[in-house]
C-alpha cells in the first residue's frame, strides 16, 4: 500500500471527482479548520464515457472499461495524498443510461469510489456555485452557461438563484446524433439543421430566459474555454495580418461575431484539419462544432454580443457545496438551498406549515435527547434528513388524504430536490412514508430499500412517528419532549400547555416498540404547565 506523501501537515485532504460525459476530473485539496483551501493537485482525462451511449441510452463496454481504469488511478492518487474522503459525482452520461446503476456498482467494486449521479438541475446549481465563487457579487442578473458532453446547463442568478435549466444538449450527444462516424467538413445546410434542432430542444428554456432582464452571460466548461482560445488566436492572427497588432487578445471574453467566423472556418475543415487550428484542443476536434452550435444558437436567441469566459466549473461547485455542508460557518453562499428546496415543494403542495414545523421541532428534540442518553449514534447528516422528512411528511394530502403517506413518498422521490443525493432523498421519502406505522419486513417498500439505509430509516421514522403523535390534534398542545434517564430506565418527558389525552394515548402505543429499540423499559411522564401536576405512566 502506498504511504501518504503529506503525513505531518494539518488539515483534511479531500478528493473531488467530476465524471462527465466527455472527461473526468480529480481535484485534491487540503481543507483547514478555518475553511481555507489549498489545492494539492488537479488531473483531467478525456474518457468520452458518453460516446455511443446517447443513441441507445446505454453506456458502451469500451468506454466503461477505460473510464474505470482512469478512476482506479484517481483512487490510488487519493491514497498517496492521504485523502480521508472522496466526493465523486456523475452527470448526464450516467444518469441517462439504463445501465448507469450497473456501472456505478462496477466502479465501486474495482476502485472503491462511490459515484453519486446528480440530476440536471442539481448539476446546474453546483455549476453556479463553482463559477460564481470566482466572481465578486454585484447584484446584476446574469445567465450562466455550461456546455458539457451530454447536457447544457442554463442558470439565471444575481446574488441568488432565479432559474435552473438542464437541456439534453451536449457536444458529445449531438456529435453522436448528427456526425456519427463522419470526419469530413460540415456543410452550411447541415449546420443550419443542427441549429434548428437545438432551437427546438431549447424552446421552453429560451422562453423562460425571456422573462428575465439579463445583463450579460458567463460561460464555463472545456468547450467554451476552447472556443475562446480558438477565437483569441483567430483575432490575433487577423491583427497581425493587417498590421494592427496591439498585444495579446483576451481569452476571457468571447465575442459573437468572432465565434461566427471561427464556426465557418471549422465547418470548412475535416476533423483532422481542425486538430491543427491555433488554439484548438485536438481531443475536441470531433465535438467542437456541436458545442459551438449550442453556444451560437443561444447567443443569437438571447441577443448576446459577447460572453465572459470563466475557468471555474462544476468541480469547484462540488467543493463549495462540500464546504457549506461540513463547515457552514465559513461561507454564506447557498447555506439554505436544501431547506429552500424542501419548503418550495411543501408550499407547492399546500402543506400545513405550523403543524409540520412543530412536528419537525419535536422530532429533533427527541433525536437530540436520545443521543445525549447514548440511545443512538446517528450523525448530524441524519439529523438534518429527519428535519426535512418531518417538514414533508404530510405533503401527500395534496393528492389524497387516503394513503397520504404513500403519496408523500412519491412526491419526495420524484421531485428534483436541490442539494441532496439520491441516497438522502430515498431516506427522506422512506421516513416520511413510515410516519404512521413503523417499518418492518412485512412492508414491500422497506424490503425494497438498500440494506445500507434500512437501519437509518428505522431510527429516524421512530422519532417522526413519536413527534407526529405528539401533535395528533394539530393544536400544538405538546410544547416539548425529551428522553431522560430515570431510576427505572428511560423516561419520555412530555411538556404540554393543557391535558392532551389524544396525544398521550397515541404515544402509549409506541412503548412496546421503544422498549424493543432501547432494550429497556420506557416510562411516559407528562408535565402540564397549567398547574395540573405531573402524570407518570
Amino acid at each position: 500500500m502506498s504511504a501518504s506523501i503529506t503525513p505531518s501537515v494539518p488539515g483534511k485532504v479531500v478528493g473531488i471527482i467530476d465524471l462527465g460525459s466527455n472527461s473526468v476530473r480529480l481535484l485534491l485539496v487540503r481543507i483547514f479548520s478555518d475553511g481555507s483551501v489549498a489545492v494539492l493537485n488537479q488531473v483531467k482525462h478525456m474518457v468520452r464515457l458518453g460516446e455511443g451511449g446517447f443513441l441507445h441510452n446505454r453506456l458502451q463496454e469500451e468506454t466503461m472499461t477505460r473510464t474505470i481504469a482512469v478512476l482506479r488511478g484517481f483512487a490510488d492518487m487519493c491514497t498517496v495524498y492521504g485523502a480521508s474522503e472522496i466526493v465523486a459525482i456523475a452527470t448526464a452520461a450516467v444518469r441517462d443510461a439504463e445501465n448507469g446503476p450497473e456501472f456505478i456498482r462496477r466502479v465501486q467494486e474495482k476502485t472503491g469510489i462511490l459515484l453519486t449521479p446528480v440530476s440536471g438541475r442539481e448539476e446546474a446549481r453546483l455549476i453556479y456555485l463553482g463559477v460564481s465563487s470566482g466572481m465578486e457579487p454585484d447584484g446584476n442578473l446574469r445567465l450562466f452557461v455550461d456546455i458539457g458532453g451530454g447536457s447544457t446547463e442554463l442558470i439565471v442568478a444575481d446574488n441568488e438563484l432565479r432559474s435552473l435549466d438542464s437541456l439534453k444538449l451536449g457536444c458529445v450527444r449531438l456529435a453522436n446524433l448528427f456526425f456519427e462516424g463522419e470526419k469530413g467538413p460540415v456543410s452550411p445546410y447541415r449546420y443550419a439543421t443542427l441549429q434548428r434542432y437545438i432551437r427546438n430542444e431549447s424552446l421552453h428554456a429560451f422562453q423562460r430566459l425571456g422573462a428575465f432582464d439579463i445583463l450579460g452571460a458567463v460561460g464555463s466548461s472545456g468547450t467554451i474555454q476552447n472556443l475562446a482560445e480558438i477565437a483569441a488566436a483567430h483575432e490575433q492572427d487577423e491583427l497581425q495580418r493587417t498590421g494592427r497588432n496591439k498585444g495579446p487578445i483576451s481569452r476571457t471574453i468571447l465575442r459573437y461575431d468572432t465565434l461566427c467566423k471561427v464556426v465557418r472556418e471549422l465547418c470548412a475543415m475535416t476533423v483532422e484539419e481542425r486538430k491543427s487550428v491555433p488554439g484548438m484542443n485536438p481531443n475536441r476536434a470531433d465535438v467542437i462544432i456541436p458545442g459551438a452550435a449550442i453556444l451560437q444558437t443561444l447567443m443569437e436567441e438571447q441577443g448576446f454580443e459577447s460572453l465572459e469566459v470563466s475557468n471555474r466549473n462544476l468541480q469547484n461547485g462540488v467543493l463549495v457545496d462540500y464546504l457549506i455542508r461540513t463547515q457552514p460557518g465559513t461561507t454564506h453562499r447557498g447555506n439554505s438551498v436544501r431547506e429552500d428546496s424542501v419548503l418550495q415543494l411543501a408550499r407547492y403542495c399546500r402543506f400545513e406549515e405550523v403543524h409540520s414545523r412543530h412536528v419537525a421541532k419535536l422530532a429533533l428534540e427527541l433525536f437530540d435527547s436520545a443521543q445525549r442518553q447514548n440511545l443512538h449514534t446517528a450523525d448530524v447528516t441524519l439529523r438534518n434528513l429527519l428535519y426535512y422528512a418531518a417538514l414533508l411528511h404530510d405533503i401527500g394530502i395534496f393528492i389524497s388524504f387516503s394513503r397520504h403517506h404513500a403519496h408523500s413518498y412519491y412526491l419526495i422521490r420524484n421531485t428534483e430536490l436541490l442539494g441532496f443525493t439520491e441516497r438522502e432523498i430515498e431516506i427522506m421519502a422512506s421516513v416520511a412514508y413510515f410516519h404512521r406505522k413503523r417499518p418492518s419486513r412485512k412492508s414491500p417498500l422497506f424490503l425494497s430499500l438498500d440494506e445500507g439505509i434500512r437501519e437509518e430509516v428505522r431510527l429516524l421514522s421512530m422519532f417522526l412517528i413519536l413527534a407526529e403523535r405528539l401533535d395528533r390534534s394539530h393544536c400544538q398542545v405538546v410544547t416539548a419532549a425529551e428522553f431522560l434517564r430515570g431510576p427505572d430506565g428511560i423516561e419520555l418527558h412530555i411538556h404540554a400547555t393543557a391535558p392532551c389525552p389524544i396525544e398521550i394515548e397515541k404515544v402509549e402505543r409506541c412503548r412496546k416498540s421503544l422498549r424493543k429499540r432501547f432494550k429497556e423499559p420506557v416510562t411516559l411522564i407528562t408535565h402540564v404547565d397549567e398547574g395540573n401536576g405531573t402524570d407518570k405512566n
